[in-house]
C-alpha cells in the first residue's frame, strides 16, 4: 500500500473514532442526567469527569508514544496500542448500561445511608462520574497523540498534518453528534446507540490490526534526518540568517532562541553547532527573560481552552433563551461549535507551513477570537429581528432550522479562528525538540508534545467552564462574562504578536484592531436578553442571570398581569387560564386527600401552587425547584403565592426534581409535577414510564399524584403517548382539562367519580379553594376524561421509555383541542345537571 493510501486509512480509522466518540458522549451525558440529575451542578460533575479522563489520557500516552516508538523501532506498534485503545473503548461502551444501573444505585445508597451535607454529596456526584467516565476518556485522549506521531514524525510539515489529523476526527464528532442526537436515540435507543458506537470502534480496531501488518515505514524527512556534524556544510551569514528557524521564531535571530532553550520548531536548523556556539555568549542575557514560541504556544493554547469553553458555557446560555431548549437544542449547538473547528482546523492546516511567523498568526488569530466575540454580542442584541426574517418555526424542520441559524450567527466565526489555532499551535509546540533524533525519550517528539498540548488545553478548558458557569456568570452576567473573555483572547494576541517582533505598521495595526474592537465593546447596548424582544421596557421588575437560568419578571398594571420568564420562555402568567390551571395544581389533590400529612411538589416555579396548597392543613409542604432565580422572585408574587415562603412547615430544595426523588427514602400522601414542558431538556425526563413508576414508589397506599400536561408544542401522537404511560403506571387516571392549553393527569387510589367531585362542594365552600376554584359544579367540569375514557383516548400510544424518549414539537393544538373537545361538553353538560 502507497503512503497515501495509508495516511488516507488512518485519516478514515479516527474520522470513524470521532463519530464513536461524539455518540458515546452524548450517550453517557444523557444516562448521567438520570442519575446524577440536569442541575448545573450535576452537569459540571459530569463534564469535569469526561474532560479530566480526556486530559489524563493525552498526557499519559503522549508521553508513552516515543517509548514505543523508540522500544519497538517500528511505527506499527503505534496502530496496534491505537486499535487496542479502541478495543478498550468499545468494551465500555458494551458495559454501559449495566455499569451506569450499579453507579445509581451505589449513589442512591450513599443518598440514603449517608444522608451527606450538599458540599459532600456535590463531591460525592463529582467522584461516582469520575469512576463512569474516567476510564473510557482516558482511552479516548491516547488517540491523538498516537495518531500525531504515527503520521506527523518524520515529516517537516507538522502544522499542514496535525491540523489535518484534528479536523478530520473533529468531522467524524460532527456526525455522531448529529446522529445521537437527532436520529439514532429516537429510533434505536439509548442502549442501541451504544451499542452502535461500539461496534464501529470494534471495526475501526480490526482495520487498525490489518494496517498494522502491511504498514510501510514512511522515509524520514529530510529536514528531519540526522546527520553527523562534522558533515553538515556551513552555511553562508545570509542563509543562515534567514532560514525557517527565523520565521518560526517570529523574526529573531537564531542564536537568541537557541541561546534560550527553543524547540526545533523554533528552529529547524539547530543542528549546525557552528551558529549555536559561536552566537550564544553574547546575546544568552539578553534573551532569558523572553520565552520561547514553544512555550507561548504552550500557555497561549491552555489560555485558549479556557477562552473557548468559557465561550460555549456562555453562548449556550445565551443561544437557550432564543431556542425551544428542545432535546435536541444542546445537539444543535454542539454541532455547529464543532463544525467551526473542525472547518477551521482544515483550512489552516493546509496553509501553517507556508506562513513565515506562526508566533504572529497565533496572536492575529486570538484577537480575531476576541474581537468575533464581540461581534456576536451585537447579534445577541438584534437575535429576535434575525429570527424573525429568516426563521420561522412552522414545524420541525423549521425549528431545526431556526436553532442551527441562531447558533452559527453567534459560534462559526469564533470557532471557525478556535479551530484554526490548532494547527499553528501544534507547528510552534509539537515539533520534535531535537530533529537529530525525531523520537527522542527524553523530549517525547511529537506525540509526547501533541498530547501534552491538547492535554493542557483541555485541562484549561475544563476551568474555563467551570469559571463561565459558576462564577463569571452569576456575578457579572452572561454579556460581561463574554467580555472578559473577549479581553483575554485580546491580551493573548497581543502579547505574542509583540513577541514576534512585528514592524511598526503591524504594531499600528494592532493597536487600530485592539482599540476599535475595546470602543465597540462599549458601544454595546444593555446585556438583557429576553428571547421574544429586544431592549428593556419599564414592565421588566425583575432579571437575573443565573447559575442554571435567565429569569425575567414583567408586570403591567393595566389589565394586572405577571409573567416570568425562565430562558425565555413563558413560565407563571397570571392570566385567567393560567390561575386556575395553578389552583387546581394546588387545591385539587388535598381535597382528594384531606388527611394528608406531606406533599411533595416537583417544580415550585413562583409558587401560586404551593401557596394554594398551603391553605389546607397539610403539617409538611416540601417543594422542589431547578432555578433558584424562580425562588428570588416569587417575592414579587406573594399576592399570588400567599407568601407560601414564610409559612411554617413549608420547605424548598433547590435540585432536579427527578434526581431528588430518586434519592429521597421519604412516602409522601401528595406529589404534584409542574415541571415545564414535555420538549424541554430539563424536564422530558418526568414524562416517562421510569419516573412514574419512581413516583408510584413513594406514594403511600392511599396517596395521590397530579402532573400537569401542557400541549401547546406538542404533537398529539406524543401527547396520547404521556397519556397511555401515565394510566399504564396508575390505572385509575383521570384527565382534567382547564382552559387554553393546560390539561391535567390525576392518578388516585381509587377510581374517581363525576358524583365525587361533585360531593366536594362543602369542602370547597369551607376554605380557600373555593375562592379559587368555585364551586363543586365547576371543579366537576374540569373532569373531562374517566378512567375508562383515558383508555380508549391513548389506547394507540406508546408507552414513553428513558431508553427512547424524544418529544419533538409541533403545532397540533388544535388538533388536540379538537380531540379533547367532545369529553369537554360532555363533562359540562353533567356536571351542570
Amino acid at each position: 500500500m502507497k503512503q497515501a493510501q495509508q495516511t488516507g486509512v488512518v485519516f478514515a480509522l479516527f474520522f470513524v473514532s470521532g463519530a464513536s466518540g461524539l455518540i458515546d458522549e452524548v450517550v453517557w451525558f444523557r444516562l448521567l442526567s438520570l442519575s446524577f440529575g440536569v442541575s448545573v451542578y450535576a452537569a459540571s460533575a459530569v463534564l469535569t469527569a469526561f474532560m479530566g479522563g480526556l486530559a489524563l489520557g493525552s498526557w499519559a500516552f503522549g508521553r508513552i508514544t516515543a517509548r514505543l516508538t523508540q522500544r519497538h523501532k517500528s511505527e506499527t506498534a503505534l496502530l496496534r496500542l491505537f486499535a487496542l485503545l479502541l478495543m478498550g473503548v468499545a468494551l465500555f461502551a458494551f458495559a454501559t448500561p449495566a455499569l451506569f444501573s450499579s453507579l445509581t444505585n451505589l449513589y442512591v445508597w450513599i443518598a440514603h445511608w449517608l444522608q451527606p451535607e450538599p458540599f459532600t454529596y456535590h463531591a460525592a456526584r463529582t467522584a461516582l462520574a469520575t469512576l463512569a467516565l474516567v476510564p473510557p476518556t482516558f482511552l479516548m485522549g491516547g488517540t491523538l497523540p498516537l495518531l500525531a506521531h504515527l503520521l506527523a514524525a518524520r515529516h517537516r510539515d507538522h502544522g499542514r498534518r496535525l491540523g489535518a489529523l484534528y479536523a478530520i476526527n473533529t468531522f467524524g464528532g460532527v456526525l455522531g453528534a448529529l446522529a445521537a442526537g437527532l436520529v439514532l436515540i429516537p429510533s434505536l435507543g439509548v442502549s442501541g446507540s451504544l451499542y452502535l458506537g461500539g461496534a464501529l470502534d470494534l471495526a475501526a480496531a480490526g482495520v487498525a490490526f490489518w494496517l498494522a501488518r502491511t504498514w510501510r515505514e514512511a522515509p524520514l524527512d529530510p529536514a528531519t534526518t540526522p546527520q553527523p556534524a562534522a558533515s553538515a556544510p556551513t552555511p553562508t551569514p545570509r542563509r543562515a540568517s534567514r532560514p525557517l528557524a527565523q520565521r518560526a521564531s517570529g523574526g529573531r535571530a537564531v542564536v537568541a532562541v537557541q541561546a534560550i532553550g527553543a524547540s526545533a520548531t523554533d528552529a529547524p536548523a539547530a543542528h549546525n553547532g557552528a551558529i549555536a556556539t559561536t552566537a550564544m555568549p553574547s546575546v544568552s542575557k539578553r534573551a532569558l527573560p523572553l520565552p520561547t514560541p514553544a512555550r507561548l504556544a504552550l500557555i497561549g493554547y491552555t489560555l485558549s481552552g479556557f477562552a473557548a469553553l468559557g465561550y460555549q458555557v456562555v453562548w449556550t446560555r445565551t443561544l437557550a433563551i432564543f431556542s425551544l431548549n428542545a432535546v435536541y437544542s444542546f445537539t444543535i449547538m454542539l454541532v455547529t461549535f464543532l463544525i467551526g473547528l473542525a472547518v477551521g482546523s482544515a483550512w489552516m492546516g493546509r496553509r501553517i507551513d507556508r506562513y513565515e511567523q506562526p508566533l504572529a498568526l497565533f496572536g492575529w488569530l486570538q484577537i480575531g477570537i476576541g474581537m468575533s466575540a464581540v461581534i456576536a454580542l451585537y447579534a445577541f442584541a438584534r437575535m429576535p429581528t434575525l429570527l424573525d426574517v429568516f426563521t420561522a418555526r412552522t414545524g420541525f424542520l423549521a425549528s431545526l432550522w431556526a436553532e442551527f441559524f441562531a447558533a452559527a450567527v453567534i459560534m462559526m466565526m469564533p470557532t471557525l479562528l478556535m479551530g484554526a489555532v490548532f494547527p499553528v499551535a501544534a507547528r510552534l509546540y509539537a515539533t520534535p525538540p531535537d530533529t537529530d533524533n525525531p523520537v527522542a525519550p527524553d523530549q517525547g517528539g511529537v506525540g509526547a508534545r501533541v498530547g501534552r498540548l491538547y492535554a493542557l488545553n483541555t485541562v484549561g478548558a475544563t476551568l474555563g467552564a467551570f469559571m463561565a458557569g459558576f462564577v463569571f456568570i452569576p456575578l457579572i452576567g452572561l454579556q460581561r462574562s463574554s467580555l472578559l473573555l473577549a479581553m483575554l483572547n485580546l491580551a493573548l494576541g497581543a502579547g505574542a504578536t509583540l513577541r514576534a517582533s512585528p514592524t511598526l505598521g503591524e504594531r499600528l495595526r494592532l493597536a487600530g484592531v485592539t482599540g476599535a474592537t475595546l470602543l465597540a465593546a462599549a458601544l454595546l447596548p444593555p446585556g438583557v436578553y429576553l428571547g421574544f424582544r429586544e431592549g428593556v421596557i419599564p414592565e421588566l421588575v425583575y432579571y437575573r442571570e443565573g447559575v442554571d437560568a435567565t429569569v425575567a419578571v414583567f408586570e403591567v398594571k393595566y389589565p394586572p398581569l405577571k409573567m416570568s420568564f425562565v430562558n425565555g420562555r413563558n413560565e407563571v402568567p397570571t392570566d385567567k387560564h393560567s390561575m386556575r390551571a395553578f389552583h387546581v395544581l394546588g387545591h385539587l389533590p388535598a381535597l382528594l386527600r384531606p388527611d394528608a400529612q406531606n406533599a411533595l411538589m416537583i417544580g415550585f416555579g413562583n409558587g401560586i401552587a404551593s401557596g394554594a396548597m398551603a391553605t389546607h392543613p397539610i403539617p409538611r409542604i416540601h417543594a422542589v425547584e431547578l432555578v433558584a432565580e424562580q425562588v428570588e422572585a416569587a417575592r414579587l408574587y406573594e399576592a399570588e403565592n400567599r407568601s407560601v415562603l414564610d409559612r411554617s412547615g413549608f420547605q424548598i430544595t433547590i435540585e432536579d426534581g427527578r434526581n431528588y426523588l430518586l434519592r429521597s427514602a421519604e412516602r409522601y400522601d401528595i406529589i404534584t409535577a409542574d415541571a415545564t414542558h414535555p420538549i424541554n431538556s430539563s424536564s422530558w425526563a418526568l414524562f416517562t414510564f421510569e419516573f412514574y413508576t419512581m413516583v408510584k414508589s413513594r406514594l403511600t397506599d392511599d396517596g395521590v399524584f397530579v402532573q400537569w400536561l401542557p400541549f401547546h408544542d406538542l404533537s398529539e401522537r406524543d401527547y396520547r403517548d404521556i397519556v397511555r404511560t401515565f394510566q399504564r403506571v396508575f390505572p385509575h387516571t383521570t384527565l382534567w382539562y382547564t382552559g387554553a392549553t393546560h390539561s391535567f393527569l390525576v392518578a388516585t387510589p381509587r377510581p374517581l367519580t363525576r358524583d365525587q367531585v361533585l360531593a366536594l362542594d362543602a369542602q370547597l365552600r369551607q376554605s380557600a379553594a373555593g375562592a379559587d376554584l368555585g364551586d363543586g359544579r365547576l371543579l366537576a367540569a374540569d373532569l373531562i376524561m374517566h378512567e375508562e375514557e383515558v383508555a380508549a383516548f391513548a389506547a394507540n400510544g406508546r408507552i414513553v421509555r428513558d431508553d427512547r424518549a424524544f418529544f419533538i414539537p409541533a403545532m397540533d393544538r388544535e388538533r388536540i383541542l379538537a380531540a379533547l373537545e367532545p369529553y369537554a361538553r360532555a363533562a359540562a353538560r353533567d356536571a351542570g345537571r
